[in-house]
């Protein structure tokens, strides 16, 4: 879930989806969003990974790949960041 936009989790998500991205609204797109529906629904549960705490790359899109637009119109690709991140990484 986190780590779709890095090797070798990338392949495995499109040999998993038959050689496409599972659906936009589905993908890790937003910090802010997915702790939200964790913290308010006990059918979404996740756990922080490591790479939160020191490898920043996870959370960018560099690879370009073409993760789709969600249902309100918004592009997937690089997270959405909250407030307090101030732009980083």
């Amino acid at each position: 879930y986190y780590l779709l936009r890095v090797e070798p989790f990338t392949t495995a998500a499109l040999q998993l989806q038959d050689g496409r991205f599972d659906v936009s609204d589905r993908l890790f797109h937003s910090v802010a969003k997915t702790w939200a529906h964790c913290a308010h629904s006990t059918n979404d549960v996740k756990e922080l990974i490591p790479e939160f705490f020191y490898a920043p790359h996870f959370l960018r899109n560099d690879n370009r790949f073409e993760l789709g637009h969600r249902q309100d119109g918004g592009l997937v690709d690089d997270v959405i960041l909250p407030p307090w991140a101030r732009g980083s990484p």
